[in-house]
């Protein structure tokens, strides 16, 4: 494995690391077989932002012996209701949720501590200003969490988070088709806006990438780049969506792209099992050759409209439509749909067309996607 540093803290962290939204419904042995597979390998980094009380549990299990071999990070300000994901400011969901974690996964200490989710200016005043971090810090203080963090999707945004001083690190989607695009279709929708095209006064105002990550390695904060499949979109292996042939980079290329920013200590793709966890690793034997992503370029500016990132950062959905398997499912259908997507999709506990068109799903999401829209569209596609 080849660490890196984490940034003024002071720690080295693993070039690859593990989120978990993959494994929320994997059975035991699954999850146990991704995070031994993963420290043995020299894997130091887990980020655990939700899951089941079950995964949770897991984890905890599969961590048994080796919990001083890894660093984990958590999340503050989100919470499992009835086995869903749900964003909440609710402190006493968000406590109970955290205690969970310490529970489950038979830690007495978070690693990093990610007040989570912010994408609008309103929010990250009440965060950095109310509870929530007076909260974090207090458990810094008490030694029950080493540092703090903050997760966001969006550029300015992470620019006043991090100018704040109030961070030790940073969790922000890093990836090809992301960095090629332009801000107000990369970035979450700006606050209080329902369109995501900006005045050119406003695009001028906005900082770039490049003055984030300047401003990271300024100020010692390390980046934890999420994302950086674009939610497996940009793969040669994904399975065909309205991305299909934009990008078509291997896991091994991602991750170059990823790591030739020298303010990104750790990625963190998402695995579902040890087959997708093995062709990441690969990185680490790779050639040149294979690690070479030239063949990204600015032909891609715009085309990026409109696609779900499966993150499920939409739920919790009153009617417990899965948002984001509905919504690939669709999306795989664009090329013809075919006995498997109809038995993937007849598989699922809720279909599309008991959506109640309540519209909460749209505004939750962090890309500005017509997420209700891509549930009717699921329902016109499979029938029901």
């Amino acid at each position: 494995m080849i660490y890196r540093d984490f940034g003024k803290i002071g720690l080295k962290v693993s070039a690859i690391g593990v989120g978990c939204e993959y494994v929320w419904t994997a059975d035991e042995r699954t999850v146990y077989d991704l995070v031994r597979t993963a420290v043995d390998a020299g894997v130091n980094y887990f980020d655990l932002f939700v899951g089941t009380p079950s995964t949770r549990e897991y984890y905890g299990k599969a961590l048994k012996g080796v919990r001083d071999k890894v660093y984990l990070a958590g999340h503050l300000g989100c919470a499992d209701l009835d086995g869903q994901y749900v964003k909440t400011r609710d402190e006493a969901l968000c406590r109970d949720f955290l205690d969970q974690f310490y529970e489950k996964l038979d830690t007495d200490c978070i690693d990093v501590l990610f007040l989570h989710n912010c994408d609008d200016f309103a929010d990250l005043d009440n965060i950095l200003n109310g509870w929530m971090y007076a909260y974090a810090k207090e458990l810094k203080e008490t030694g029950r969490a080493k540092f703090i963090g903050l997760s966001t999707h969006s550029t300015d945004i992470a620019v006043a988070a991090v100018k704040s001083g109030k961070l030790d690190v940073l969790m922000f989607p890093v990836n090809p088709l992301f960095n090629l695009l332009p801000q107000d279709s990369a970035d979450a929708r700006m606050k209080g806006r329902e369109v995501r095209s900006m005045t050119q006064a406003e695009r001028d105002a906005y900082p770039t990438k490049r003055e984030l990550y300047d401003l990271c390695g300024e100020m010692g904060v390390p980046i934890v780049a999420m994302k950086p499949f674009a939610a497996g979109n940009i793969l040669k292996s994904h399975e065909d969506g309205r991305l299909k042939g934009l990008l078509e980079l291997t896991p091994v290329q991602c991750i170059s792209y990823v790591l030739s920013i020298p303010q990104v200590a750790c990625s963190v793709p998402g695995f579902a099992g040890v087959d997708e966890l093995n062709q990441s690793l690969a990185w680490l034997t790779a050639t040149e050759e294979e690690r070479d992503f030239s063949q990204i370029n600015d032909s891609l500016v715009g085309k990026f409209q409109n696609q779900c990132m499966y993150c499920n950062h939409c739920q919790p959905c009153p009617r417990k439509i899965d948002i984001a398997e509905v919504t690939k499912l669709a999306d795989m259908a664009r090329g013809g749909v075919t006995d498997e997507l109809v038995r993937r999709y007849s598989g699922l506990s809720v279909p599309a067309s008991k959506c109640i068109h309540c519209g909460a799903c749209t505004k939750r999401c962090p890309f500005g996607i017509d997420a209700e829209g891509n549930i009717r569209r699921a329902g016109e596609v499979f029938g029901f």
